[in-house]
């Protein structure tokens, strides 16, 4: 009977350490997982060079919810790692009742799934991809004011690429405050661009803006500004600093590292016949369909 009671003790200490060591193990996977999650979620806030633009016009009511998301977690990751700390020094066994451990694996493993999901939305929208609304007529009839469209950070800029690209102070004229436009890219580095009585030419020749439908153009009929020569022969004009001073360079020919861009509602739209050509550095992706909030519903053309 008393070897028998000691076995009984035996085995029941056995699994008490077993059970320990097991609740100990789950909850150092968790700590990492939640502090991996942290330590890449901070690094993509401090390296993504689209975090402005994230931040400032696409899905602003989601990214609070991530960012919530995101602080929970490193707090959740700071007092894991405390408390794991604390069940490691403790010369006593943590006896905790098992629906206390089921709540902590449960608070864990959706902090443990969330933070994954948030990082990978938040990679998405800061190296590839962002879903932005559209407010504004400036590209009607191809793009309404509320409409959601994709827009790709990696995509290739070509000729008559929608994009959405940052307006500033500093790189355009008579512009008061950093905001974002979108437009569509008509004029590449090194062309020649006139625009009048709706017929555009590039480098000389006609061109079809096949983007419009065809009863369009009596839409914007004698809109004004036209593109057109001044005096000198310049059509192009764009604002640099020099010296600590804004200085408005005219052109002829679209200089290396600038784009020409107009909406494609002619009369109501402010582009780079009003406030210059746009640099490179400030476009930041090409919009490349029209989507009904997260699911597309057609190309952008």
């Amino acid at each position: 009977m008393a070897q028998d009671k000691y076995l009984i003790n035996y085995y029941k200490n056995n699994n008490l350490v077993i059970e320990d060591l097991s609740f100990k193990k789950r909850i150092l996977v968790r700590i990492i997982i939640l502090a991996i999650c942290s330590i890449l979620y901070l690094v993509m806030l401090a390296f993504s060079n689209q975090t402005k633009f994230k931040g400032e016009i696409p899905l602003s009511q989601m990214i609070m919810p991530l960012k919530v998301i995101m602080i929970i977690t490193i707090i959740l990751t700071i007092l894991g790692i405390a408390f794991f700390t604390y069940l490691k020094i403790s010369q006593n066994k943590l006896r905790l009742s098992l629906k206390f451990k089921r709540i902590i694996f449960t608070i864990l493993d959706w902090f443990s799934i969330l933070p994954i999901c948030v990082v990978i939305v938040s990679f998405c929208f800061s190296y590839l991809f962002i879903i932005t609304p559209i407010s504004g007529n400036s590209m009607e009839p191809n793009i309404v004011d509320g409409e959601h469209v994709f827009v790709s950070y990696n995509q290739k800029i070509e000729r008559f690429s929608v994009v959405v690209l940052e307006v500033n102070p500093k790189d355009n004229i008579d512009i008061t405050e950093n905001s974002y436009y979108i437009k569509r890219i008509i004029g590449l580095p090194g062309d020649t661009v006139t625009w009048k009585d709706n017929i555009l030419t590039i480098n000389g020749n006609k061109i079809d803006e096949y983007y419009f439908p065809q009863d369009y153009f009596g839409y914007f009929d004698n809109t004004r500004p036209y593109v057109e020569p001044d005096e000198n022969g310049n059509l192009f004009q764009y604002q640099i600093y020099e010296n600590g001073q804004k200085k408005i360079i005219k052109c002829q020919t679209i200089p290396e590292g600038y784009y020409f861009v107009m909406g494609d509602n002619r009369g109501h739209s402010s582009d780079s016949r009003s406030i210059g050509l746009i640099p490179a550095k400030n476009i930041l992706g090409v919009a490349l369909y029209h989507m009904n909030f997260i699911i597309p519903k057609g190309k952008i053309e």
